[in-house]
């Protein structure tokens, strides 16, 4: 027994001498923190990314794809890093302002390594929104676009997607039509309207419908990304970065796609592509090669039955995106966690009482957690689970809207920081406005009318002047109706930087102007008002993005200032009067009448 202790004690004494003269075992590299907050809803319009580590960072490992930044309708946004507190510390700075009220990605992926040559033990990514300014409730229609052409008959116009697909700083607009499988991609002319559209053609009976944009190739450009109902496919289109899409690809899915989401799934830095497929109840995984091409595509059933809607999000708050599906038959929301290898675990299953057709994401409540917002069809409703911040969610809470919902949308309408809601109702032929009271109760519900079919409108700032407008599709008649937010545009250049200091332009009178009135009182006055001197361009504009006036260039004094034009020779109709500063492009529009 005691020689057993003696070698008992030797072993121990070996093993102390071994681990002493060891090396030390390589740390591995975590993030630490990170900024802007997760879900907030108050970054600036250029804000600065900051990402801190364990350990310092090497450099040459960091780069777009590595640390990808990248907004819902800007696209790709380019910067420049730094490399703060002995390396430890990444700090990103846009070259480019993203738009207000934006859905902004950032992601870090498992190639950035350590100077001890560690590689990031996982990937890492989060969403935040830049802040709305001002806003209101109160929208007004004016213009109605055709998306036929000459001749046709229903199309059925069904989805959307806003994205700067030319580079302008304007949201262009990219529709899918069911009836005749094609792609419509109408350019925005830069005052607030939209060209005549371009058309990409799907095979036959395809039915595209869901749909994103991203940038699936890496070459700094917007994509699009389309689901097909009746081909049992999605269908890619790289775009060129002028506003046009070349030829599409296409990968086989699950049967009867209607939704859709983008996601770096196994933390590579490319995005990937998962569906929903209600037909053959499931979702499908398309991870990305890294040059815009797909691997075959991966089924996966879930608890649900239907899986009709999808997004993305990190709704466990582990840096880690998840994926949270929409089913209309089994009516209800299924987590599913990513583990950052492109591999989805089935985690929660939540009650959303009601059929849904689509889902929204965002802190509906401002606790920091990501909830869900639904679109509940065949109840008329739409529903809000709150988010726990573990990838569970507490029992929805159901809002009455109009007639079948078909989708849904998020975002500051109203500027006061947090996100109000807007759903598209299709018998009931118009679109219900909820407004947020800032702890997720919606209140003071209003409605904008359609012609047919209410759908797929989309909340974005189409025409730059620092308010959330609203695109809306009408599904039966094949229209976008174009609302415009009638805030009063003030724009700051604080932390925002989107316009001069409390440049302020209201609304022209008389509006509407009627040529008919006396030579004396024959004149619109266009009323501004600046905090210092300015250089201002004034220029009157028509819906097809054509100058029918330049009314002023010059440097006014800081103060209120009128400037005064008469519309000779002008049809009647609705115009945009344009004022342009070295930092703000504003716009507000006039109507003409006999």
């Amino acid at each position: 027994m005691a020689m057993e202790l003696i070698q008992i004690v030797k072993i121990s004494i070996a093993l102390s001498i071994f681990w002493l003269n060891s090396p030390a075992l390589p740390q591995s590299l975590n993030i630490t923190s990170f900024a802007p907050t997760p879900q907030s809803l108050t970054a600036a319009g250029k804000p600065e990314i900051t990402v801190n580590f364990n350990q310092p960072i090497a450099p040459a490992t960091v780069d777009n794809r590595s640390f990808s930044v990248f907004g819902r309708w800007t696209g790709v946004c380019p910067g420049t890093f730094s490399f703060l507190n002995n390396n430890q510390q990444i700090r990103f700075i846009p070259a480019k302002s993203f738009s207000v009220g934006e859905w902004v990605t950032v992601g870090l992926s498992k190639a950035i390594s350590s100077q001890s040559g560690e590689k990031l033990s996982t990937s890492h990514a989060w969403n935040f929104w830049t802040s709305v300014e001002r806003g209101s409730f109160d929208f007004e229609r004016i213009d109605l676009i055709n998306v036929r052409k000459g001749g046709e008959a229903m199309i059925r116009t069904y989805g959307a997607y806003a994205g700067d697909l030319n580079g302008d700083g304007y949201h262009d607009f990219v529709v899918p039509n069911e009836n005749v499988s094609d792609v419509r991609v109408f350019i925005n002319d830069g005052g607030g309207g939209y060209l005549d559209f371009d058309t990409y053609s799907l095979p036959n009976n395809s039915t595209p419908s869901t749909n994103e944009g991203a940038d699936f190739n890496g070459d700094g450009f917007l994509d699009f990304v389309c689901g097909n109902i009746s081909g049992n496919s999605v269908s890619l289109f790289f775009g060129d970065g002028t506003g046009a899409l070349g030829l599409p690809t296409h990968y086989p899915v699950g049967n009867g796609t209607r939704g859709l989401c983008v996601l770096d799934l196994n933390g590579d830095g490319s995005p990937d592509i998962v569906t929903a497929n209600r037909a053959s109840s499931n979702i499908s995984i398309l991870l990305n090669n890294g040059d815009g091409t797909f691997a075959q595509s991966t089924n996966m059933n879930t608890a649900a039955s239907g899986e009709t809607a999808c997004a993305a999000a990190d709704v466990n708050e582990d840096g880690l995106t998840d994926v949270i599906v929409g089913s209309f038959n089994s009516r209800d929301i299924v987590v599913l966690l990513g583990d950052g290898n492109g591999n989805l675990n089935e985690f929660s299953r939540t009650d959303a009482k009601g059929s849904v057709w689509m889902i929204a994401v965002g802190d509906m409540d401002n606790d920091g957690h990501v909830d869900v917002v639904s679109a509940n069809s065949r109840q008329s409703q739409f529903a809000l689970l709150r988010g726990n911040g573990d990838g569970n969610f507490s029992p929805a809470e159901v809002y009455d809207v109009g007639d079948f919902p078909l989708a849904i949308e998020v975002g500051d309408i109203d500027g006061d920081g947090d996100l109000d809601v807007v759903t598209s109702n299709f018998s009931s032929a118009d679109w219900t406005l909820y407004e947020n009271d800032g702890t997720g109760t919606f209140v003071n519900p209003r409605t904008l009318p359609a012609t047919s079919a209410g759908s797929c409108a989309v909340l974005h700032d189409r025409d730059r002047d620092g308010d959330l407008d609203i695109t809306g599709i009408d599904e039966l008649d094949d229209l976008l109706f174009i609302f415009d937010n009638t805030a009063i545009t003030t724009i700051s250049s604080g932390p925002n930087q989107f316009g001069p200091e409390d440049f302020q332009l209201y609304q022209s009178y008389p509006n509407p102007f009627s040529a008919s009135q006396s030579a004396a009182t024959a004149t619109i006055t266009l009323p501004f008002s600046l905090k210092r001197p300015t250089q201002v361009k004034i220029e009157l504009f028509n819906l097809r993005g054509q100058r029918v006036a330049f009314l002023s260039d010059k440097t006014f004094a800081a103060g209120n200032h009128d400037v005064q034009f008469a519309p000779e020779n002008l049809a009647s109709g609705i115009y945009l009067y344009r004022f342009s500063s070295e930092n703000a492009v504003l716009t507000k529009k006039i109507i003409l009448l006999p």
